[in-house]
């Protein structure tokens, strides 16, 4: 009896740990190689509506409305009236407006998400998802949900493969490359990219 209760137990354990897993390896994990369709493929959504019941990842999602569940991407989903993320509720979201942006993005009429949670000092209204996890608002940019420290908005381009560049700067993964100049910056291929004097490597001057 006993080894059958440790037996469940651990069987509990891993299946929380594979949650947690899939919401950090959504946010966390950039495959720049890969599509947008191929990444899809990749992340089957947890996301279950069965016999009038909703569940994620084998566990059922509590005070969810299984009649009006829509399931997003990202880990996201909603009912007539709530949000949720992972299987957890978004208790500040509003269903009605919640949108899914992509790369982890997320917002209703009032509030921006990452990841499912809340960026504090966004206007929902002002805020535009780009490519490669960066975004921008009317006065700032960010990159895996967090502010790019002096980052233009107003010039902001991405580049690929993690760079992107304003009119003074170039970033990788959303840090400034030290000495790196935006005038003439251009990315090869496989992490490569260079200005007029000198390469880098995913970030790294070489």
């Amino acid at each position: 009896m006993k080894i059958r209760k440790i037996s469940l137990l651990i069987a509990v354990f891993f299946s929380l740990m594979t949650v947690d897993a899939y919401c950090q390896e959504r946010g966390s994990n950039h495959r720049w190689h890969e599509t947008s369709e191929q990444q899809d493929r990749r992340y089957r959504s947890p996301y279950l509506v069965s016999n009038d019941r909703v569940f994620f990842d084998g566990r059922r999602v509590e005070g969810a409305t299984a009649s009006s569940f829509t399931i997003l991407k990202d880990g996201y989903a909603k009912d007539k009236w709530n949000v949720f993320y992972c299987g957890e509720k978004l208790k500040a979201a509003t269903s009605n407006s919640f949108e899914t942006l992509g790369y982890g993005y997320a917002k209703d009429k009032w509030d921006v998400y990452y990841n499912g949670v809340k960026i504090k000092g966004i206007m929902a209204s002002n805020f535009k998802v780009l490519t490669d996890w960066y975004a921008i608002d009317k006065w700032d940019v960010y990159f895996d949900g967090r502010k790019v420290s002096g980052a233009s908005s107003s010039s902001f381009e991405v580049l690929g493969y993690g760079y992107a560049k304003d009119k003074w700067n170039v970033y990788f993964d959303g840090e400034k490359i030290k000495g790196a100049s935006p005038n003439g910056f251009k990315v090869l291929y496989d992490g490569y990219a260079e200005d007029k004097w000198n390469t880098y490597y995913w970030g790294r001057k070489i």
